[in-house]
């Protein structure tokens, strides 16, 4: 069933970035009379001039958390039955504001955009990831795959999504009419990201385990202290010799001399074995065994605890080549990039963080060993040389500024051509011809990921965004239980039972209990 044109209704939106009019050009298509308010502070005056007695929504989209709830609580008092639609970088203040404002529904422009950057990541056919449901850290992930990609060539549509574990949403050229999937026709899936691909979850190799153990015993006595190294062949050689003499000149076993040695090497005797009727010589061995034996034995403690704290230190700040194999290197760690390593470790990724002002967060889970921490500049060639990107699963670059994305991503292709690059660029123009161009497959903007979810919000707090497939758009709308949903919003998409999300495709399958996700039709 087709969505029914809704009618016409007066918004305003304060603001004025490529967000703004990105969803103001959304609300015109859709037949609303929008009213844009530029610049901020926005006083009550200016938004009465604006027509907010009259509105029925306001959208608050300004750049400034602080400004846009002010501009709400604003509205708000002008006009008490006003629909709220806020932006707001903080996460968790979006949620507070939400629980506590009536009629109001608040965008993490981050968050929306990091669930996206997260599935592409993980899977590289996708091309829209989704929180679901809302406020969980559990995602589902709409891709586009071929049936031989997908390894369901021949298969029925039917026992392809059993083996996928995902729904089938849509089939493409050159199939589509026959049951059998062919093997080059394109398909559009849907399922929980988890169902796509398993995260390479430990180093893998084909060497076994002296091929693996050799190299990483050469690479941890390669940083071992030069002088450390001198005490290490000097107490073997005073133990050799030590033994050796013990043996001849106090009649004694090797074992016995060798158990002499150490005992007055590290603990200056037990005395079980006196050297008081033995002769000077033996007893001015044995005081140099004492000294060289104290004397190395404290100096190589003392060496090897400066280099636990050292490997310590340089664990956390990342000051060490990476050696994982199949990880996900992410450059960037503000407001998106925090939310995306979250994301990862939630399907118990390998990750590797490169951030040169990392926040309590990061450096929590780099202790915890969650995630590998370079805290060097990741434009820097040094940096980049250091993550290991020939053997990673993909490179994720987002940084607050479009241009470092840009060089690092490309920087990062120039090491590994084939490296999946996941960019994330502020202006939605400016990153649609940024994958024209230089053939980025992932290039993702905030705010044209969000668009669609503000200007829907305007007309039901279940929106959820949209999505384009088979040359249909369909709005995405997220129901608390399937018991308040529409049910002739159909096809129903996914569910949560029990903690565990599902790919769906009939009512009859769902619980009156569970969340669940539809696609609506979107009238052409």
């Amino acid at each position: 069933m087709s969505e029914q044109p809704a009618a016409a209704l007066a918004v305003i939106v304060t603001g004025d970035d490529a967000l703004v009019q990105r969803v103001c050009g959304d609300l015109r298509a859709a037949g609303h009379r929008v009213t844009i308010v530029p610049g901020s502070p926005v006083r009550k005056d200016v938004l009465l001039a604006a027509g907010i007695a009259r509105a029925q929504a306001i959208l608050a989209l300004d750049d400034d958390d602080r400004v846009n709830l002010e501009v709400a609580l604003e509205a708000r008092e002008a006009n008490p039955n006003v629909r709220v639609v806020l932006r707001q970088f903080n996460r968790g203040l979006a949620g507070k504001i939400e629980q506590n404002l009536p009629n109001c529904s608040v965008i993490s422009l981050a968050a929306n955009a990091a669930a996206s950057i997260a599935a592409a990541a993980v899977e590289q056919s996708s091309f829209l990831g989704l929180e679901f449901p809302s406020g969980s850290r559990s995602l589902l992930s709409f891709a586009r795959k071929s049936a031989s990609e997908a390894g369901v060539a021949g298969m029925s549509v039917k026992d392809a999504e059993q083996h996928l574990g995902c729904r089938i949403l849509s089939r493409g050229e050159p199939g589509g009419q026959s049951d059998a999937l062919e093997a080059r026709e394109q398909l559009v899936l849907l399922g929980a990201l988890r169902a796509f691909a398993r995260v390479a979850p430990a180093l893998q190799t084909t060497k076994g385990a002296l091929g693996w153990i050799a190299p990483r015993v050469r690479a941890i006595a390669g940083e071992f202290d030069p002088l450390l190294r001198i005490l290490v062949v000097a107490g073997v050689l005073v133990f050799a010799a030590a033994t050796a003499y013990f043996s001849f000149a106090l009649n004694l076993s090797p074992i016995t001399a060798a158990y002499f040695v150490t005992a007055t090497m590290t603990t200056v005797g037990y005395g079980d074995v006196p050297l008081a009727q033995r002769g000077y010589s033996a007893q001015l061995a044995d005081i140099f065994l004492m000294i060289a034996g104290v004397t190395i034995s404290n100096l190589a403690i003392a060496f090897v605890a400066a280099a636990l704290v050292r490997a310590q230190w340089n664990a956390l700040q990342g000051l060490r080549p990476v050696r994982n194999v199949g990880h996900i290197v992410v450059l960037g760690a503000g407001q998106v990039g925090t939310r995306v390593v979250d994301y990862l470790c939630e399907l118990q990724a390998l990750v590797t963080v490169v951030e040169p002002r990392p926040g309590p967060e990061l450096l929590r889970r780099a202790r915890t060993r969650d995630i590998d921490l370079l805290t060097g500049d990741g434009a820097l060639d040094d940096t980049l040389d250091l993550c290991n990107l020939d053997r990673a699963r993909s490179t994720v670059v987002v940084t607050n500024s479009d241009a470092t994305n840009l060089e690092i991503g490309f920087s990062a292709r120039a090491r590994r051509g084939d490296v999946p690059v996941i960019m994330r660029i502020a202006e939605p123009v400016f990153a649609e011809a940024i994958r024209k161009h230089f053939e980025i497959r992932h290039v993702f903007s905030a705010a044209a990921l969000a668009a669609p979810a503000l200007s829907d919000l305007v007309l039901s707090e279940n929106a959820r965004g949209r999505v384009a497939f088979a040359g249909r758009s369909y709005r995405i709308a997220e129901y608390a239980t399937a018991s308040t949903a529409d049910r002739s919003s159909l096809p129903v998409a996914a569910a949560r039972r029990d903690g565990s999300v599902r790919a769906i495709g009939a009512w009859s399958d769902v619980s009156p209990d569970d969340a669940v996700l539809v696609l609506l039709p979107s009238v052409p």
